[in-house]
């Protein structure tokens, strides 16, 4: 479940938020909108220019308590922020399995994650690109709490989509179905 407004830093520059606010981990930082909604963080209209799909998460809609179980598919859209070591991830979920029983729900761009690689030289940061994104997918898959559940990841064929190495994304997958807790996430996602 997202977060909501409520305790937010006073200051909510991208500055101070990305050093002060996000969570520590062993080679980035992350903030994320299921922990606590900063003003960088929610619902956008528009993609920011240069954006790119990176694929689509297909799982079982949790947001509402249903009779049924009805599967969403939400696409991936990797944002850049004008720092070449800070990544935003954008989400976009088709509603449509669930508006005949919701009615009808507007969708937009949600910026979820924003992640902060740390210790790692700017010239290397593109050649790691494919862990980086591994690492965005498995963080959104804990934060939404859907890690024990069903779910699939489907790359698009943009040029980050096929960075994305399938079979390691796959067993980290099967990892991720064994941690309960941010710490055992910061034992085992490393960049």
């Amino acid at each position: 479940m997202k977060a909501s407004a409520v305790d937010k830093p006073e200051d909510q520059s991208f500055e101070d938020i990305m050093a002060n606010h996000a969570i520590q981990m062993k080679g980035y930082s992350y903030l994320s909108s299921y922990t606590c909604m900063h003003d960088l963080m929610g619902p956008y209209q528009k993609l920011p220019k240069q954006s790119v799909k990176i694929g689509d998460l297909d799982n079982e809609f949790f947001e509402l308590m249903l009779q049924y179980d009805v599967e969403v598919r939400s696409s991936l859209y990797l944002g850049f922020t004008g720092y070449c070591n800070v990544f935003a991830l954008f989400i976009k979920t088709d509603f449509g399995p669930v508006e005949f029983s919701m009615g009808k729900i507007k969708s937009s761009y949600d910026l979820v994650l924003m992640i902060r690689v740390q210790g790692m030289v700017n010239e290397l940061i593109p050649q790691s690109m494919s862990e980086i994104l591994i690492c965005l997918i498995c963080l959104l898959v804990f934060e939404m709490g859907i890690a024990e559940t069903h779910y699939s990841f489907i790359p698009s064929k943009t040029y980050l989509g096929k960075k994305i190495d399938m079979k390691k994304l796959k067993l980290k997958f099967e990892i991720l179905k064994t941690i309960d807790s941010r710490e055992s996430m910061m034992n085992t996602f490393q960049i």
